[in-house]
């Protein structure tokens, strides 16, 4: 077996301080009250609702489908290969299962002022955070590198997918349905999860940097 590149290892090193991070601010948060700049933060409750609830609605399980079934679509109509596209969305899928697994071990409940609907788990870290990294930034990353797409396509997806990375997790405290250290837990966990797949598909050759 070949010896661990360098961009390999910085991954590695990436992935590690992120998860460590995530842990730190996991145990740190369980254990107190919400902190001065969760609620802060609470202020952007209310604010662009509509849009709020849209950027959420992404997050979720079947616009998530649809939208890599639209990525391996044009995928095909430009003859490059869908397999990325499908392993984002596996990844996506393994990430949200570690995720719910994870929110008891913090057991952090949810903030009292919801906007809308209100979901039943709990609150650290924030699966849509999560998704925005493992999901959307991945696909940005992968618009911005694949070298079948015309540029201008490229620039396109990746300038939406790149949008979703940061409604997304708004999205979430303009609804009130988690604290800003919520949305930072999961964003850690998200990059972290991420750099570690990206040191996987290099490893492999899945992929090449």
């Amino acid at each position: 077996m070949r010896a661990i590149s360098s961009l390999e290892m910085r991954l590695w090193i990436g992935a590690l301080v992120c998860f460590a991070l995530f842990f730190a601010l996991g145990a740190f948060v369980s254990s107190r009250p919400p902190t001065k700049i969760d609620l802060a933060a609470a202020a952007l409750r209310g604010s662009f609702t509509p849009l709020a609830v849209f950027f959420t609605a992404l997050g979720r399980t079947f616009p998530l489908i649809i939208i890599a079934a639209v990525a391996a679509v044009i995928a095909l109509i430009f003859r490059a290969s869908v397999v990325p596209v499908i392993a984002i969305l596996v990844s996506q899928v393994l990430s949200q299962g570690v995720v719910a697994a994870l929110k008891p071990v913090f057991h952090r409940m949810r903030p009292d002022h919801w906007l809308l609907f209100r979901e039943k788990d709990l609150s650290f870290p924030s699966g849509h955070a999560t998704t925005s990294i493992v999901f959307f930034a991945a696909m940005a990353l992968l618009a911005a590198r694949a070298p079948a797409l015309p540029r201008p396509v490229a620039i396109a997806a990746s300038t939406l997918a790149a949008t979703c990375v940061i409604g997304i997790p708004w999205s979430r405290l303009a609804l009130g349905a988690h604290y800003v250290t919520d949305v930072t837990g999961g964003l850690l966990f998200g990059t972290g999860w991420l750099c570690a797949t990206i040191a996987l598909a290099v490893r492999f050759g899945a992929i090449r940097l």
